[in-house]
């Protein structure tokens, strides 16, 4: 490699043959290209590079709610990230990865709900709950948040606050769907007030799949 700071290329930049001109740092550098081609990954690097691309455009598909989601139970990291490495664990271990049943989009020891069910109208899911998981921490102004996702285009609809858990039942708006593609509903329970006050898994419940 070789650099000169009077840029005797002038202000060219880009391949010459086999080698490579570029500016770095105000000075012009010359490299040559690397005289081997990285072979491509087989067996389980091959799979585990699959594995970590869907699971990575899930996440980017979802990513505004597992951004809340995984908030309080992220540490020294991001909550995407977060979400990143407990999705793709859960991918791996799925019966049936493809399926989407695996997906967590929020995490924590709030408590979730009894009892929740969905009805399909249309273009909109009507999402009921009963009583709050037992011995959990949870409060009847805890507000809900729903998010769907289709399993095949990866088209999301969410709603963060759609209601309170004291309501018991809340209304979304569905994606777009085809033959031979599923939608799946998820709701978690959180508390932006105590969540305000301070970080802390308690204040989110981990999602669960309605559907």
């Amino acid at each position: 490699m070789a650099f000169t700071k009077e840029g005797f290329l002038g202000n060219f930049k880009g391949q010459l043959g086999n080698t490579v001109v570029y500016e770095m740092y105000g000075k012009t550098v010359i490299r040559s290209k690397p005289a081997y081609k990285r072979r491509p990954a087989k067996g389980a690097l091959k799979q585990a590079q699959t594995d970590f691309s869907r699971v990575m455009k899930i996440m980017q598909a979802a990513r505004s709610v597992i951004r809340l989601g995984f908030r309080d139970v992220a540490e020294g990291r991001s909550a995407f990230h977060t979400a990143m490495s407990a999705n793709l664990v859960n991918y791996r271990n799925a019966e049936n990865p493809e399926d989407l049943h695996w997906l967590v989009v929020s995490q924590g020891e709030r408590a979730g709900a009894l009892e929740v069910t969905m009805e399909v109208r249309g273009d909109k899911a009507t999402i009921t709950w009963g009583d709050p998981e037992p011995g959990k921490p949870y409060k009847m102004n805890d507000q809900v948040l729903l998010m769907t996702i289709n399993d095949k285009t990866l088209h999301t609809t969410d709603k963060v606050q759609a209601a309170k858990r004291s309501e018991k039942i809340a209304e979304i708006v569905l994606p777009a769907v085809k033959e031979g593609e599923n939608i799946l509903v998820f709701i978690a329970f959180y508390n932006p007030f105590e969540a305000l006050a301070r970080k802390s898994p308690s204040n989110f419940s981990k999602s669960q799949v309605v559907g």
